[in-house]
């Protein structure tokens, strides 16, 4: 075992030992109480639901004897102690034990910590303090996922011929204090591993604003790089279909999502039963789709805002670049979409080009639906 070999080499003997390392634990530890420290002061360090443990957790989800921290040296591992429903390091269930580093995200069950380590003085006691400057994001982003503390806004997509409404993105928005930032937002759910299920959430949101709303339109949801193009979320969007009513829906599937042809062919012969079509997000940010496009054409590719934004005054070679994309996606009877056009004289380049569909802050900055600026929304 790992920490039999690290503790051997470090001439130290099994059994309980005082920890001389200033780790400790944050969170919520009883329903509805204030975020706190406990210090991990002894060696095994055990945390479960019996007021017996070192670390006691208000929750019938936490095993007895749930899990123990053990300090060797300064390093510091995690234990499964066979719970039942898991311990999981930075949203990844653990099997052995498992070496852990300072802000270190650890869940017990359904109870989420995060890992620190006192820079100055030892403190043994349990803290209890306010929001801290830089905010607690386990906490916070339990208020935004469990809650749903979030709400949904949308961005018009309009015909390059006439500039008339086709359909709304959904788009994702928080208040949370250090959340406002959608890609922050995502990212901190992404190291939680609840970045599926924000995803998840934020779809069902916005299918449920939108259902009401006529004349009918399409409704442009995302996924996140993290949701695997299967079984689960094949049944989640056929329960979102039968919420939204008459409008149509487009899924936007990131590049990072896709692991191999077979699959993404196999997922888009699903959605085709859902009546569900296909956009590929983010074209030309990454690596190339272009096998991709030929392959597995899906109805719709939105050309990403770095390689559109600007494009009233890029060279030649840039220009040509871009021309020769949507060509291609032309021959392969796929609708092109420019993203991020923000200015008059970028979105006539790209009429000039062949671009189908428009979508930027020129033409509506994303807002709730009842304000988007088209007659057609009610």
């Amino acid at each position: 075992m790992i920490i039999n070999d690290i503790m051997e080499k470090n001439g130290i003997k099994s059994g309980s030992h005082e920890s001389h390392v200033d780790w400790f634990l944050e969170g919520c530890f009883q329903p509805d109480a204030s975020t706190s420290r406990v210090a991990i002061t002894r060696s095994p360090f055990t945390i479960g639901r019996r007021n017996t443990n070192d670390c006691s957790i208000g929750s019938q989800k936490v095993s007895g004897q749930h899990a123990q921290l053990i300090t060797v040296g300064d390093k510091i591992f995690v234990r499964d102690m066979n719970s039942t429903n898991g311990t999981f390091v930075n949203g990844n269930r653990i099997i052995v034990d498992t070496p852990l580093a300072a802000s270190d995200y650890l869940q017990f069950a359904d109870m989420e910590f995060q890992l620190g380590r006192h820079q100055e003085q030892r403190n043994d006691q349990t803290i209890v303090f306010d929001e801290p400057e830089t905010g607690w994001q386990i906490s916070k982003m339990n208020q935004v996922v469990q809650e749903q503390q979030f709400r949904m806004v949308f961005q018009p997509i309009v015909t390059a011929v006439g500039d008339s409404l086709y359909g709304v993105e959904a788009l994702l928005r928080c208040h949370i204090a250090g959340f406002e930032s959608p890609i922050m937002l995502f990212e901190i759910a992404s190291r939680l591993g609840l970045a599926e299920r924000l995803s998840d959430a934020a779809r069902y949101k916005a299918a449920m604003a939108i259902a009401p709303q006529h004349p009918a339109k399409r409704l442009f949801l995302n996924t996140h790089p993290n949701e695997q193009l299967g079984q689960k979320l094949i049944n989640s969007l056929s329960n979102l279909r039968s919420w939204v009513g008459d409008w149509s829906i487009v899924l936007e599937i990131h590049e990072a999502a896709v692991p191999d042809l077979a699959t993404i062919r196999e997922f888009q012969a699903r959605l085709k039963d859902l009546d569900i079509e296909i956009a590929y997000d983010d074209f030309g940010a990454g690596q190339s789709r272009l096998k991709e496009l030929t392959e597995v054409p899906p109805n719709i590719v939105k050309f990403d805002r770095t390689i559109v934004d600007g494009l009233a005054t890029a060279s030649t070679q840039h220009r040509a670049m871009v021309q020769s994309l949507v060509n291609v996606c032309h021959e392969n009877n796929i609708i092109t979409l420019a993203e991020g056009i923000d200015n008059g004289e970028d979105s006539e380049v790209c009429r000039e080009m062949g671009f189908q569909l428009f979508q930027g802050y020129y033409f509506g900055r994303p807002a709730p639906l009842e304000i988007i600026p088209d007659s057609t929304i009610q």
